[in-house]
Order: C-alpha cells, then sequence, then structure tokens
C-alpha cells in the first residue's frame, strides 16, 4: 500500500530548499518549532497515511496526508509534520513557538504569539493577524506608560510609548502597521484581506518585539547573576 500511494506525491516540493519554512521530510531544514533556530533535521520516520481514499479493487488506495517524525540537530527534539499531496507541510507538533520564548516573557504576550503563531500553521492569517495585534496590545498593558496603559485605543497607546521612549523608534512603523493588519484581520468587511505573507512578516515583528523588550534584558540580569529564574 505504501508503494501504491507514494506515487501521489510525485511533483511534490521535495527538491526546494526553504530556511525560513518548517521542516517537512521532503525538506528536512528550518526553524524548530522546539528551540526556535534554524536546523538541519534528522528523518527518524515516514511514509506514515493519515488518511487514504479506496479508489477502485486494482489500484488499492490513494494517500492524502503523510506523516513524519523528524529530530532536530540542535535541541535534539522531535517534531511531526503532515504533508499534502504535492509535499506541501499542513500541520506541525508542537504549533510553532511552542517551548521557545524565555520564561521572563509576559505570560499574556506569550500566550496570545503562540496561538498566532499556531494561526498561521494552518494559514489562517486573519486569526493570526489578530492574534499578533492581541500580543501588542498586551505588550503596550506590560510595558507602556500609565497614560498609554489608559489610551482606548492601540494606535494611540503605541504614540504614547513612542514618546515617552518605552518604543524604539525603529520599531513605532511596524508595530502601527501591525496594529492595522489586526484591525483587517477582525473586521475585513472594511479592509483588504490580510495576506500570507504580511501575517508571515507580523509574526516575525512580534518575534523581534518580544526578543528586544523581554528576553534580551532577561539574559543579560542572567549573565550578571541579578536574575535566578527559579
Amino acid at each position: 500500500m505504501a508503494s501504491q500511494s507514494r506515487n501521489v506525491f510525485v511533483g511534490s516540493t521535495q527538491h526546494r530548499t526553504d530556511p525560513d519554512s518548517l521542516p517537512t521530510e521532503y525538506d528536512p531544514s528550518g526553524p524548530c518549532p522546539w528551540c526556535g533556530r534554524v536546523s538541519n533535521f534528522k528523518i527518524e520516520d515516514s511514509q506514515r497515511w493519515l488518511r487514504s481514499i479506496p479508489t477502485d479493487h486494482h489500484a488499492g488506495y490513494k494517500a492524502t496526508h503523510v506523516c513524519a517524525i523528524l529530530r532536530c540537530d540542535g535541541c535534539g527534539n522531535a517534531v511531526l509534520s503532515v504533508t499534502d499531496p504535492a509535499g506541501q507541510g499542513l500541520h506541525w507538533y508542537p504549533p510553532p513557538g511552542a517551548g521557545v520564548l524565555d520564561r521572563q516573557v509576559n505570560v499574556g504576550v506569550a500566550s496570545a504569539y503562540d496561538e498566532g503563531m499556531r494561526c498561521l500553521s494552518i494559514n489562517a492569517f486573519r486569526a493570526a493577524a489578530v492574534m499578533f495585534r492581541s500580543s501588542l496590545s498586551l505588550f503596550v498593558k506590560d510595558k507602556g506608560s500609565e497614560k498609554a496603559r489608559g489610551e482606548r485605543h492601540l494606535k494611540s497607546a503605541l504614540k504614547h510609548m513612542k514618546a515617552d521612549g518605552d518604543l524604539h523608534k525603529s520599531l513605532w512603523e511596524w508595530a502601527d502597521h501591525l496594529n492595522q493588519l489586526g484591525n483587517e484581520g477582525a473586521h475585513p468587511e472594511d479592509y483588504d484581506d490580510v495576506t500570507g505573507a504580511e501575517a508571515v512578516g507580523l509574526s516575525k515583528f512580534v518575534r523581534h518585539l518580544i526578543r528586544h523588550e523581554y528576553e534580551m534584558p532577561a539574559q543579560l540580569l542572567r549573565d550578571q547573576g541579578l536574575l535566578g529564574d527559579d
């Protein structure tokens, strides 16, 4: 059955490599959902059919989804990937973003980011944009001044953070853009749709914001012996 089903995957993306995409058995490289680093992966198990469609008495079954277990060369953790008949990745376990963030990241910010990444992993781009915007809003509540936290609208709160110096000016335009796209995701009747490229760009921005505002300061304190995570 496996040899018959394998023919479905002819013309797949197995010969294309993209270091920015999550790993599959056809492209066993990319960011690890566990450690967050771009890594190579060893294929430990593959050609496991999740679902197949009976065709006729002679042809047997036609595979529709296949899963593989990959192990990150960096952290050593295993990842489960599910691909479609074209070899395109559909789902991963753990979801991208899980287990990556520093424990000093604000719980609400981390939760919204992780949920946005799960939305992104199933191509739910509008939902992803909304969650990334929520992550930014929770960042304002955590790091913003009293005046910024008191603002009803996120755009105004971000302006306060910019004026107060609580948001680096290099991040300001991206943050404002993220707010706009989050609105588009929540109110598609009033805005253009959110594209996959925009959603991916937003995920990278929020990840950079988390690293800049939470993880780097925490690591600096650890290096100085001033922070004990326990």
